[in-house]
């Protein structure tokens, strides 16, 4: 099996190498990877930087030169439900834009012509996670994680978010995008994140302080999944 991972950043990337230590380290076209062959399995980790273009062009280069049986993208995000605390795991059943609006053409807000309202989690995988999740004891949110290019970092602006999508938990800059490319061609996909900060006036303070604390948390996760997957 090969299994491809994405994070965003080095905090979270730092993380993520300890998990797959030792591996041997590539860099293509400025992107650096990460690999790690373990019993018949490859693990390949990407840091594809931040936005939904740099996740993009990341998933791809993992499909192109790797072929992977699997996607996972893990990092942090930001929360939408005063229920979730700092280091909280969400595990996302959908995602989509929120950035995107062509209502006026019919579509629903944060749909892209031609592809779902909303990218679905494959069930089977998210049940795998589930289960795993059960075993461990580890607690997780599931739900709607939204996508776009601007870190939110304000009240007002959470108030459109929840307006527009009431249903969202949380919110990021890659996972809609890495889906839509998964989507297209068809790889399964898990999306594992942590809560490092509230979307509020005070996020980019609380980023700053929590991402440590975020990036353990998911990969922790991570670590579990990547165990049962490679003793599938």
């Amino acid at each position: 099996m090969n299994i491809g991972i994405i994070s965003a950043i080095s905090k979270e990337t730092k993380t993520l190498k300890k998990i797959i230590h030792p591996y041997v380290k590539k860099t293509i076209s400025n992107f650096k990877i990460y690999e790690r062959r373990f019993k018949k399995n490859n693990i390949f980790l990407i840091q594809s930087g931040i936005g939904k273009v740099s996740a993009s062009i990341s998933t791809m280069i993992l499909i192109n030169l790797y072929q992977p049986d699997i996607i996972i993208n893990s990092g942090s995000a930001g929360s939408l439900n005063s229920l979730l605390k700092i280091g909280d795991i969400i595990i996302p059943e959908y995602t989509c834009y929120y950035d995107v609006d062509l209502t006026n053409f019919g579509y629903a807000q944060g749909q892209i012509p031609k592809y779902p309202k909303k990218f679905i989690i494959n069930k089977k995988i998210h049940e795998f996670c589930k289960k795993n999740a059960l075993k461990y004891q580890l607690k997780f949110t599931k739900g709607l994680i939204i996508s776009g290019d601007s870190f939110i970092r304000d009240n007002a602006h959470i108030k459109i978010l929840k307006v527009q999508f009431p249903s969202a938990i949380a919110v990021e800059m890659e996972s809609a995008a890495i889906a839509q490319v998964c989507y297209k061609f068809n790889i399964p996909l898990i999306v594992i994140k942590s809560i490092s900060d509230s979307s509020d006036n005070n996020a980019t303070f609380n980023f700053k302080k929590n991402i440590s604390i975020a990036s353990f948390q998911f990969s922790k996760f991570v670590k579990i999944i990547l165990e049962d997957l490679i003793n599938t």
